[in-house]
């Protein structure tokens, strides 16, 4: 049996309930289950996660569930206000050092903010010059670390856009809702 069957004999045992009637697309069709694909209420998944939690918190001491102090609370807000760069937002999780000393360019934690998509075209321009510079100098050391700056730079630039690119061709105008007079 494989691994979509046991999820859907363990629904059935647990006394889930089917998200409507079974929903069979015509893909499925063509294919022979013991028992049809079915759809599980969201509220069962809600449900399960909570009870989950419920668990997992009564194995925790409660001395964790109390109340931050003022102290505790203004240096998790702090953190957060940390966050905030030139070209976006860091998204290194609360109480975690900066691996990258704050070469924000090069961690893969920044977030860049797409209203700063020039700045970062201006900063690739500016890291193409200083690798030209060093390399003119004999710094080859320098120009090493500012072509892991500017690979880094060049990979965030083309996220940027490859997201700005998905995000435009999955909009679906629906147009305006008709009212249907009967």
């Amino acid at each position: 049996m494989t691994r979509h069957f046991d999820v859907a004999d363990r629904s059935l045992q647990r006394d889930q309930i089917p998200l409507g009637e079974l929903l069979v697309p015509e893909a499925f069709r063509q294919f022979q289950y013991p028992t049809a694909p079915l759809a599980v209420f969201q509220e069962d998944l809600i449900r399960s996660y909570r009870s989950f939690l419920d668990q997992r918190r009564s194995l925790r001491p409660t001395a964790e569930y109390r109340d931050p102090t003022d102290d505790e609370w203004r240096e998790f807000q702090q953190h957060f206000a940390l966050r905030k760069l030139e070209l976006g937002t860091c998204g290194r999780p609360y109480g975690t050092p900066c691996k990258h000393e704050h070469a924000c360019i090069r961690c893969p934690m920044l977030r860049v903010d797409p209203a700063q998509r020039a700045r970062l075209i201006e900063i690739i321009r500016s890291l193409t010059e200083r690798i030209a510079e060093a390399k003119l100098n004999g710094r080859l050391g320098e120009e090493e670390g500012l072509r892991v700056s500017l690979e880094a730079a060049r990979n965030k630039l083309t996220a940027m856009d490859r997201t700005r690119n998905q995000s435009t061709t999955r909009i679906a105008d629906l147009g305006i809702p008709q009212i249907r007079k009967a």
